[in-house]
């Protein structure tokens, strides 16, 4: 009788040991022979009970190995390649050189020797400053002649039109037509013109960090810009001139 929580929990209680019932034993011995059986075994020798212990146990001496059961493939037919000879065979000891070229020199010994006499290269350990030569913060000669080109170029250039714009202004003589001829050989000049700018002009270096660069940059789109407005008018066809009375 379970009392909760009390005093007469403390007292121990008596444990009931079940009766320990005896052992079965079989009146049949364990391993018992078929043969002594008498289920039809001796009309059917191993009809129900099958062959006797360690018949069916494997043979150490029988074995599969790998690829036994695979058919065996026939062996590969000699391959025959012809020979080469990559390098030149030695030559016999009854060949005599080319030519009956033969030489004493003991070519081990003389360079040896000539390595030793020979002097030792110069050197230059010093370094070198770019500040000390010679043409160091020089304008080169090609820039001083194509500038004095260009110069002159663009003054041609201004002469031709501030007369064109002085006749256009004070002109009152007739006005012919520019004929094909005049046209096409100023047409072409102006292009040669333009193509000998802009070579000059893309030659120019990329960095402009000084005012004479980015004027000289100007200068040319200037010029180029010019140029090519006078070569789309006269690519119009219909030029007409003023000529003086």
């Amino acid at each position: 009788m379970d009392f909760g929580e009390s005093i007469y929990n403390l007292i121990p209680r008596p444990v009931d040991v079940p009766e320990k019932q005896a052992l079965y034993h079989s009146q049949h011995v364990g391993k018992v022979d078929p043969k002594n059986f008498v289920l039809g075994v001796s009309k059917r020798e191993r009809g129900t009970f099958g062959a006797p212990n360690g018949k069916y146990r494997p043979d150490p001496k029988k074995f599969l190995t790998r690829h036994s059961k695979e058919p065996l493939l026939p062996d590969p037919a000699p391959v025959t390649q012809p020979k080469v000879n990559k390098k030149a065979s030695v030559p016999k000891r009854t060949e005599r050189p080319v030519m009956g070229l033969v030489s004493t020199k003991n070519f081990i010994t003389a360079n040896a020797v000539e390595n030793i006499l020979s002097v030792p290269r110069k050197v230059n350990n010093e370094p070198f400053f770019y500040t000390k030569k010679a043409d160091y913060g020089k304008i080169p000669s090609y820039l001083a002649k194509n500038k004095a080109k260009i110069q002159a170029e663009k003054a041609a250039i201004e002469q031709y039109l501030a007369s064109k714009a002085e006749e256009d202004a004070y002109g009152n003589g007739t006005v012919r037509k520019m004929s094909e001829d005049e046209r096409v050989h100023l047409l072409s000049h102006l292009k040669s013109k333009w193509e000998e700018v802009n070579s000059v002009y893309q030659k120019m270096t990329f960095t402009l960090d000084t005012p004479a660069k980015q004027k000289r940059k100007e200068n040319y789109e200037q010029t180029l810009s010019q140029i090519e407005k006078d070569i789309q008018k006269l690519e119009k066809g219909n030029i007409f001139i003023q000529e003086d009375l």
